[in-house]
């Protein structure tokens, strides 16, 4: 199954737990990676315990995965350190001491309002 860009739904990735508390990454590509600050990661995180590239979120037709990118401390979903795991609506990721919630909302269909 190939990767591909959101369509019908809006993926976000906020910070619930760490300094960036409350900051947020709205996911627009197949694969969007989540590292340190200045590893070169799309999503930036300032935290010592995560490594350069950390994980890697990528986008299929139905699902979310979550992908550790060998990192030194790893990564983990509901407590256990995961190679790869699917995400669901509010599932939550800790990298290092950070803490991550994904949003999965359906994009609404643009209606005409004066249709009957």
């Amino acid at each position: 199954m190939g990767l591909c860009a959101p369509r019908n739904i809006t993926i976000t990735i906020s910070v619930i737990k760490d300094s960036l508390n409350g900051h947020t990454h709205q996911l627009t590509k197949a694969r969007t990676s989540i590292g340190r600050t200045g590893g070169g990661a799309d999503i930036e995180i300032d935290d010592p315990q995560v490594s350069a590239l950390h994980c890697a979120v990528g986008v299929a037709q139905d699902m979310i995965r979550l992908c550790d990118l060998d990192s030194a401390n790893g990564t983990y979903v509901d407590g256990e350190r995961v190679q790869a795991a699917d995400l669901e609506h509010l599932s939550e990721f800790c990298l290092g001491s950070t803490w991550l919630v994904v949003t999965i909302v359906p994009k609404h269909l643009n209606v005409n309002e004066n249709s009957i």
